[in-house]
């Protein structure tokens, strides 16, 4: 019987030719840090759902590397994809009879989404205006388009149409780790994640006469829309730590960069933008990714939805 391990390497160097080479990387990281240690031995017709159940319990609970707790649920679910997609690689190839693939309620994993109160995003909004510039712009831009951190980072001027008042998502900064040596990364601008996250985002009318005073100083429309300095960019993980610092001087409590786009979300909803329309914006697939992920109503628009009924 085939091992374990050897299915996974086998999987792994088919599903190279099948992604990106982030989401390989992303794979072969997980697979080598998290996932072959723990089955490193086994048989495949060992794997069942206790053996699962427990290696899944066990990362939530304690599987980070560094001993400080458990991996997100972000990180555990990828591990669950590769573990089912192994598995069905092994039925579909190998003829292995009802492998155990895992069945787990992903809706234990998730939790609350932080986003921030209407309050604070004024807050937050006022110190960025106060002395803005390029990085505390893109900022702004994000609360008030959703583009993600690799998007934002990746973004050129020529990227931007005042004319028609739209930005333009056609690439992704991103860090990833080397399959070969995981302690070292590098960095990738390459397409968005899907299909769908390549988009047209309408600028909305607070940021047009920003943009208008930028653009008359831009001399390469190529270069990069944070930095404006060539072919030189913002590592997506400096900006993080910029953001950081933004939020300790608007004394704020720490929320990580994705919480923008998550903010972003909320307002549109509270506002009343259909659905259809913001899930296009937010480059999603399709309505119920962005209900279940990133619209979170508040205790307000909630009450203000129950008083129609009266």
């Amino acid at each position: 019987m085939k091992k374990f391990n050897d299915l996974l390497e086998e999987w792994l160097n088919y599903m190279q030719m099948q992604v990106k080479q982030s989401t390989y990387a992303c794979y072969a990281r997980l697979i080598s840090t998290h996932i072959a240690p723990y089955f490193d031995g086994m048989n495949v017709n060992e794997i069942n759902q206790t053996v699962l159940t427990q290696f899944i319990s066990g990362k939530l609970e304690n599987g980070r590397v560094d001993g400080r707790g458990g991996l997100s649920e972000k990180t555990v679910k990828d591990i669950m994809s590769i573990l089912n997609s192994t598995l069905k690689y092994a039925e579909i190839v190998h003829g292995v009879k009802k492998p155990a693939f895992l069945k787990w309620r992903y809706s234990n994993l998730n939790k609350p989404i932080e986003i921030l109160t209407e309050k604070e995003q004024e807050i937050l909004e006022n110190y960025l205006m106060e002395d803005m510039d390029m990085a505390k712009f893109g900022v702004l831009i994000c609360l008030y388009s959703g583009m993600r951190l690799g998007e934002i980072c990746a973004l050129r001027w020529e990227d931007i149409d005042l004319g028609q008042g739209i930005f333009h998502i056609r690439r992704a900064m991103q860090r990833i780790y080397l399959p070969n040596n995981p302690k070292h990364t590098k960095m990738i601008i390459d397409l968005p994640k899907t299909q769908a996250s390549i988009r047209d985002i309408p600028i909305a009318s607070v940021l047009s006469e920003y943009l208008s005073g930028y653009y008359q100083q831009v001399e390469n429309p190529e270069s990069y829309f944070i930095s404006c300095r060539g072919d030189k960019f913002l590592d997506p993980r400096t900006y993080q730590a910029k953001f950081k610092i933004y939020l300790e001087n608007s004394g704020l409590r720490y929320r990580n960069f994705h919480s923008l786009r998550h903010t972003f979300a909320t307002r549109c909803i509270e506002k009343g933008m259909d659905v259809k329309s913001l899930s296009e914006i937010l480059g999603h697939s399709n309505v119920t990714v962005t209900l279940n992920r990133y619209v979170h109503s508040s205790m307000e628009l909630k009450r203000s939805q129950l008083e129609k009924l009266c």
